[in-house]
């Protein structure tokens, strides 16, 4: 039986092979303008650079979602 953690998943953005560091909603990922194809299910896994990336591009609608609260 292989453990989740013995996998390697790579990134889901197209054109990037480097190893899945975070996995975020595909929908939110989608959404944020990166180019992650067609949908390859619930979540989208990325590495570290276009985790920073995301949340780069998401960071406005973060601070707009905690001011509501």
């Amino acid at each position: 039986m292989v453990e989740r953690s013995d996998v390697s998943r790579t990134c889901s953005v197209i054109g990037c092979d480097k190893d899945v560091e975070r996995s975020i909603a595909f929908k939110k990922v989608d959404d944020s303008g990166l180019d992650v194809g067609e949908d390859s299910g619930r979540k989208a896994g990325l590495c570290k650079e276009h985790y920073r990336e995301y949340k780069k591009l998401t960071k406005k609608d973060r601070v707009l979602e905690n001011i509501g609260r």
